[in-house]
């Protein structure tokens, strides 16, 4: 049975948003047996551009059951199915934080829509809903309200299983249900069982027990079994051959997981990570020092330099500098480099304390456990340690013992929690005193 899900919301964040409107219809592979719809009362105001977006009022939701008063219901209703939406974490990711702040668990398998459609019809333009639904000549009217959206993605789902009829598709997600291409007496169905679909890492060993890849994923055990599938490129049936251990790290935690990802490949260079993560730093901060002069400066990144700071791309870098003279005020400058402009920054005395300034504060995020939440520490814009603590555990109980590992310092790191930061995806931020 699968649960086809849309939901609309009061923003883009899970932990600050509400849910505004629930459609789900239970479809056994062939039709649709039952559905379950409702407006939800979010408790909070609807900012003015969600209303313009989906036409949901604050009028039209105070008479609404508030999440709480149709909890039972929803969880009764997609207790044993198959969690389908489009951009599925999106919706799953809104409802277990409902669930969560009435202090209950929520876990479904997940299928996701727009990966589906991804693999089912490679050579679309688009694929979110608007347009694939207009691609494929699915109706959509009323995009953006619940029903009228899980009604196209139920359309969408009836024509991939049409296309992937018989072929795994599906299964593949949950687990390999043939693991006779992977030659290892530690792999077997019992070990994928056991293997959760939450947000973590996973990693695979060699017989050496050499890391030879790791990566990321809201879903490990999905993620790990299209990455064993076999018709995938050259380099993904040489890591088959490869594979001889698994292992994984479920972190609750989205951020802890990328920081996790990137000092393994950092550290440990997998062999099939070809020395890339998630997220890849193209630039680089510089400190230039001359007979007359020191100066700060971005240039793009070559293969084994070490720069202080890194960034995703040149205009993050540019506004990382412009951020730091504001702040400590001082010139930034262009200097013509052959055809391009290179900015500087002059700097008298040590940059460190420009780059590396002390302070301590705390991000707390989603932990694995209903009862706790992750704590990533940051001290002086440089390291990084973790643990998981008590959601009861007050700020002025936290302590070093919370933190299970402290990671050395890369650059990468704080490149990934600056972004992290900059969408404000974490529950909270608490600056810590010296």
């Amino acid at each position: 049975m699968y649960s086809i899900i849309d939901i609309e919301t009061t923003g883009g964040n899970k932990n600050t948003g509400r849910i505004t409107e629930i459609a789900a219809f239970n479809h056994d592979g062939n039709k649709v047996v039952d559905s379950f719809s409702t407006l939800v009362n979010p408790e909070v105001p609807i900012p003015p551009f969600i209303v313009n977006l989906t036409g949901i009022t604050d009028d039209m939701v105070a008479n609404a059951p508030k999440f709480e008063e149709i909890a039972d219901e929803l969880d009764r209703f997609t207790s044993n199915s198959t969690f389908v939406a489009h951009n599925v974490n999106f919706d799953f990711g809104f409802i277990r934080e409902e669930f969560r702040r009435l202090g209950r668990e929520f876990k479904r398998k997940r299928l996701c829509t727009v990966q589906l459609s991804r693999e089912t019809f490679p050579d679309l333009s688009s694929y979110s809903l608007g347009k694939i639904t207009d691609q494929l000549g699915i109706e959509l009217n009323g995009h953006h309200r619940a029903e009228a959206d899980a009604k196209a993605t139920i359309k969408l789902f009836e024509k991939i299983i049409a296309e992937k009829q018989n072929t795994g598709l599906f299964e593949v997600n949950f687990g390999l249900n043939d693991l006779s291409h992977i030659k290892s007496p530690y792999i077997s169905l019992d070990v994928f069982k056991s293997i959760p679909d939450d947000c973590g890492i996973f990693k695979i060993y060699n017989s050496a027990d050499e890391l030879i890849f790791v990566k990321r994923s809201s879903q490990i055990l999905s993620a790990l079994s299209k990455k064993l599938q076999q018709n995938g490129t050259r380099n993904s049936q040489d890591l088959i051959k490869e594979t001889y251990r698994l292992d994984w790290e479920v972190t609750g935690s989205g951020l802890l997981a990328q920081i996790l990802e990137a000092e393994h490949t950092l550290a440990d260079n997998p062999r099939y990570n070809f020395g890339k993560f998630s997220m890849k730093s193209r630039y680089g901060l510089y400190v230039i020092e001359n007979s007359s002069q020191t100066y700060l400066t971005i240039k793009k990144r070559r293969r084994n330099d070490e720069p202080f700071v890194v960034f995703s791309s040149y205009y993050e870098g540019l506004e990382y500098l412009k951020s730091l003279s504001n702040k400590h005020k001082l010139s930034l400058e262009e200097r013509k480099v052959g055809k391009y402009t290179q900015p500087e920054v002059p700097i008298d005395g040590n940059y460190e304390t420009l780059l590396f300034p002390r302070s301590r504060y705390l991000i707390v995020d989603e932990s694995p456990e209903i009862h706790q939440r992750a704590i990533i520490l940051v001290e002086d814009e440089a390291r990084v340690s973790w643990g998981h603590v008590d959601i009861e555990t007050s700020q002025d109980r936290l302590s070093a013992d919370d933190l299970e590992r402290t990671l050395p310092f890369r650059p990468e790191h704080m490149m990934i929690i600056r972004h992290f930061l900059r969408k404000s995806r974490y529950e909270d931020i608490i600056r810590l005193e010296d």
